[in-house]
C-alpha cells in the first residue's frame, strides 16, 4: 500500500471530513520522519516532498532545501538519470513496484550506492506522481567489495600453492588444487570424487592413517604427520600432512588437507647434517616461512593485521640484533630534521663502526661473530635515551641518531660508548673486547639532510680510524678532502703491486756492544707516477681496511727474504732480515705455515728472520696472540715489539708472550737529553727486558748524546739517521762494505 493512500475507512464518531484528513496527513508525516530510510515524492521530475533521512543520505541539512528540485540531481550524470527512466517507466506502468541499485551522487558530487523502490502513485494517471524510497547501501557495497576481493586473493593461493591441498568429505575428494594432481601424477580434474584409498599403496596404510588422524580431528585440533602416499604409477611418496575439520562442530562438512612432498629432503636429510650450521638455519627459515605461507590459507580477514605488522618489522628493523635498519633510520631522521628544523634545535649523527670485527668472523666463525654483534647491539641501547635511535646499517655498522644533541652531548654520548667498549663479552668461552671508531656530525652545518649528514660522520668515522682507532672525531670540512685523497689512494694501491710501484728500502741496525751491523730492517715505500712518494703511514690504514695488506705483506715478505738470500751470497752471511707485521696478517691462522714455506723455498735459516709486531696484536686477543707466536717461536723464527710502550700490553701478557726483542719507540728516544721523563722511561725499558731475558732496539736514534745514554742504560742495538737514513738495496751494500764501527 502506498503511504499516500492511507485514509480512514470510515470517520470516527463525531470527527468531521476536515478533521479526519488533518489527522491523516499528521500521521502519514510522522510515518515518514519516523522511517529509517529516505522517502521521496517526484512529480514531473521535482522534488514535491520528502522526508528528513532523505535529505540527509544526499547531505543537505533539511527536506526543505529539496522541495522543487530536479530529482536529475541525485544522479551522477544525465545519461544515467534517463537510462533508470527508460529501465523503470514500464515496471511502473504495469502498477508493480521497481527495485533497483544504482550509484547515486551526494550534493558534494561523491559518488554512493542506494537501493531504489519506486512506485506510481496512480498507474492509471502517471502525472499524479511516484514514490521512491531510497536506502543508503554504499557502506554494504564496500564491505561486500573486500570480501570479494578476499575470496579472490584466497582462491590465486589456492591456485598458486606450492603444496598440495585437498577437501576431503566422508573420505572422498570434493576438491583439490591443481599440484596436489601433479604430485600424484594425475590430469587436472582426475580424481574428483574418487575415496582417498585411491592415493594409497595398501588399505593398511590408508586405515591407519585414519586411526591416527580422524580421533585428533574429532577432538577439534589439528592433525600433523607424514603419510607415504602412492603415485599414479606406484612409486612411494613421502608427504608432510596438516590436516584439521573445516568447522569442528559440524565434522559432515569435510576436512582439509595440506600435503608438502618432502621425499627428497628425507633422502637428503643425512647429507644436509653435515652442512655449515648457517645453511641449516636458512633451510629452517625457508620450512617455517612455507608453514606460514599455509597457515595463512586458513586464516581469516582479522588476522592479516599481525601479517603487516611482520612486514613492516621486517621492512624496518634488523633481523639479527632487532635494531632498527637503515629504512627506518632515514623515516626516523627525516622527522628528527623537520623538527630541528622548526624548532631550531640541534641534532647530531654518530657512525660507528667495530675496529677488526672482521678477524672475529675469519678466526671464531660468524655464528660467534653474529651473537658479538648481538651483545653489542644491547649494549649501545642501554648508553643512548628513549628518544634516540641505534641502528645497524649491516656487517659492523651502526648510526645513532640524537635529536636535540649538540656537540657536547654527542662527545659525551661517544665517550660512554667508548667506555661500555672496554668491558669484555663473553661469548661461549670467548672472552672478546670490542672497540669502535666514530664519526661525529652535526646538523645542519655538516648535512643539511640525512643522506649528506652519514657521509660526513662516516668520513669522520675513517679519520678516527686513520687516528689510531678506539677514538671519535666530529666531521670537517678539510675531512672531506682527505676522504677523497684516501679514496685515490685505495684505488692506486689495488694496482700498484702489479705496476712495480711497491719497493723495499733498508736501514741498518747497530749492536751498540760492538758496533756491527748484525741486521736490517725493510721498509715497505710508495712512489706513484701521478701523486708521487706516499707516506707508509696513509697507505698501511688503507691496505689494512681495504683487506690488501695480505697481498702486500706477503710481497714484503718474500722480496725482503729474496735480498738477505743474496746478501748471504755476496759476503754478509751473519746478517739479519726484520720485516713488519700488520695485525691482520698476524691474526690470520696460517701464518706460521706460511713463514716456514717462504724461508724453505730461499734455503734460509729461521733465526735469520725477526718479525715485528705492534703491541695492538696481543691486546685484542691474548689467547690467540700466544698460539700464533708458540708456533713460531717452535719453528726457529723470532720476533720483536715494536713501538713498545706506546700500547696498552700488561706485564702479565708480556711475560707469556715467546718475544725475542723489545723495540724501545722513537717518541721516546727524540727528547733524551732534555725529558727526565724520557729518559726513566727508556731506563726502565731496558731494564724490565734484561729481566725477561729480552734484547732491546732503540728507534730514531740521531745524536751522539742519545746514543751515550742508550750505551750507558745497557741498550742492545740502535738504528736512526745517526747511523743511515733508509736506503735502497744497492745502496745499503755499498753502506755495509764501507761501514767502520766507531
Amino acid at each position: 500500500m502506498s503511504l499516500l493512500s492511507i485514509a480512514p475507512e470510515r470517520l470516527p464518531s463525531g470527527e468531521s471530513s476536515d478533521a479526519s484528513l488533518e489527522r491523516t496527513l499528521r500521521e502519514q508525516q510522522m510515518l515518514l520522519e519516523s522511517a529509517g530510510v529516505g522517502i521521496v515524492f517526484i512529480r514531473q521530475r521535482v522534488v514535491v516532498r520528502c522526508n528528513q533521512r532523505y535529505a540527509e543520505i544526499f547531505g543537505y541539512e533539511s527536506a526543505q532545501r529539496l522541495m522543487g528540485l530536479s530529482s536529475e540531481a541525485f544522479y551522477p550524470d544525465r545519461e544515467a538519470f534517463r537510462t533508470l527512466g527508460r529501465e523503470a517507466y514500464p515496471v511502473l506502468a504495469s502498477g508493480q513496484a521497481y527495485r533497483v541499485e544504482r550509484q547515486m551522487r551526494r550534493r558534494n558530487g561523491r559518488l554512493f550506492w542506494g537501493s531504489l523502490t519506486g512506485r506510481l502513485i496512480n498507474p492509471r494517471d502517471t502525472s499524479e506522481g511516484s514514490i521512491w524510497i531510497l536506502d543508503d547501501i554504499d557502506e554494504q557495497k564496500q564491505a561486500q567489495a573486500l570480501l570479494s576481493a578476499a575470496v579472490r586473493e584466497k582462491q590465486v593461493l589456492f591456485d598458486q600453492a606450492m603444496v598440495g591441498i585437498v577437501f576431503l568429505r566422508d573420505r572422498h575428494l570434493t576438491r583439490c588444487n591443481r599440484h596436489f594432481e601433479h604430485m600424484l601424477g594425475y590430469g587436472p580434474g582426475e580424481l574428483a570424487g574418487s575415496p582417498s584409498r585411491r592415493w594409497y599403496a595398501s588399505d593398511e596404510d590408508w586405515e591407519d592413517v585414519g586411526h591416527r588422524c580422524y580421533p585428533v580431528l574429532a577432538a577439534g585440533q589439528s592433525y600433523e604427520g607424514e603419510v607415504v602416499l602412492c603415485r599414479r604409477d606406484g612409486t612411494p611418496l613421502t608427504c608432510e600432512v596438516r590436516a584439521k575439520f573445516i568447522d569442528p562442530d559440524d565434522p559432515d562438512q569435510g576436512s582439509i588437507w595440506i600435503t608438502m612432498d618432502i621425499s627428497e629432503r628425507k633422502q637428503a636429510q643425512a647429507a644436509l647434517a653435515r652442512v655449515h650450521e648457517q645453511l641449516e638455519q636458512q633451510v629452517e627459515d625457508r620450512t617455517r616461512e612455507l608453514r606460514e605461507t599455509v597457515d595463512n590459507l586458513h586464516r581469516e580477514i582479522s588476522d592479516r593485521k599481525a601479517d603487516q605488522d611482520r612486514i613492516y618489522w621486517l621492512a624496518h628493523y634488523d633481523p639479527l640484533t632487532g635494531l632498527p635498519n637503515r629504512a627506518l633510520l632515514s623515516e626516523r631522521a627525516q622527522e628528527a630534521i623537520r623538527v630541528a628544523q622548526e624548532g631550531n634545535t640541534p641534532l647530531a649523527l654518530i657512525f660507528l663502526d667495530l675496529d677488526h670485527f672482521k678477524h672475529v668472523n675469519d678466526s671464531l666463525g660468524h655464528r660467534v661473530g653474529d651473537a658479538l654483534l648481538v651483545e653489542i647491539a644491547k649494549r649501545l641501547r642501554a648508553v643512548v635515551r628513549d628518544k634516540d635511535t641505534v641502528s645497524r646499517l649491516g656487517g659492523d655498522e651502526f648510526i645513532l641518531l640524537l635529536p636535540g644533541a649538540n656537540a657536547h652531548g654527542a662527545a659525551r654520548v661517544a665517550g660512554k660508548l667508548q667506555e661500555a667498549s672496554r668491558q669484555h663479552y663473553q661469548i661461549d668461552h670467548h672472552e672478546l673486547t670490542m672497540a669502535p671508531s666514530m664519526g661525529v656530525a652535526l646538523f645542519p652545518q655538516d648535512g643539511a639532510d640525512f643522506d649528506t649528514l652519514t657521509q660526513s660522520a662516516d668520513v669522520a668515522m675513517y679519520r678516527a680510524k686513520l687516528d689510531g682507532r678506539n677514538t671519535f672525531r666530529f666531521f670537517t670540512p678539510e675531512m672531506q678532502a682527505q676522504s677523497v685523497r684516501a679514496l685515490q689512494v685505495e684505488n692506486a694501491l689495488r694496482r700498484a703491486l702489479e705496476r712495480g710501484q711497491l719497493y723495499l728500502h733498508y736501514q741498518p741496525q747497530i749492536h751498540l756492544a760492538t758496533g756491527q751491523v748484525h741486521s736490517v730492517e725493510a721498509l715497505l715505500r710508495w712512489d706513484h707516477p701521478q701523486m708521487g712518494n706516499i707516506s707508509p703511514t696513509e697507505f698501511i690504514p688503507i691496505a689494512e681496511d681495504s683487506g690488501q695488506i695480505l697481498q702486500i705483506g706477503e710481497w714484503v715478505l718474500r722480496t725482503a727474504l729474496t735480498q738477505l738470500k743474496d746478501w748471504h751470497a755476496n759476503g754478509f752471511p751473519g746478517l739479519t732480515m726484520a720485516v713488519n707485521l700488520s695485525a691482520i696478517q698476524f691474526r690470520q691462522p696460517q701464518l706460521p705455515e706460511l713463514v716456514s714455506r717462504i724461508l724453505t723455498i730461499f734455503e734460509l735459516p729461521p733465526d735469520c728472520l725477526e718479525l715485528e709486531l705492534t703491541e695492538g696484536v696481543a691486546v685484542d686477543d691474548p689467547h690467540s696472540a700466544v698460539e700464533t707466536m708458540d708456533s713460531l717461536h717452535s719453528r726457529g723464527v723470532r720476533m720483536s715489539m715494536d713501538d713498545f710502550g706506546t700500547g696498552y700490553s700488561s706485564l702479565s701478557q708480556l711475560k707469556r708472550f715467546q718475544i725475542f726483542k723489545l723495540k724501545i719507540d722513537q717518541s721516546f728516544v727524540r727528547d733524551l737529553g732534555e725529558d727526565g721523563n724520557d729518559r726513566a722511561i727508556v731506563s726502565a725499558i731496558i731494564r724490565m727486558a734484561q729481566a725477561l731475558g729480552m734484547r732491546t732496539t732503540a728507534e730514531g736514534v740521531e745524536t751522539p748524546e742519545q746514543l751515550a745514554f742508550l750505551r750507558e742504560q745497557g741498550c742492545d742495538e740502535a738504528q736512526g739517521y745517526l747511523f743511515s737514513r733508509p736506503l735502497p738495496a744497492d745502496e745499503l751494500e755499498l753502506f755495509l762494505r764501507q761501514y767502520l764501527p766507531s
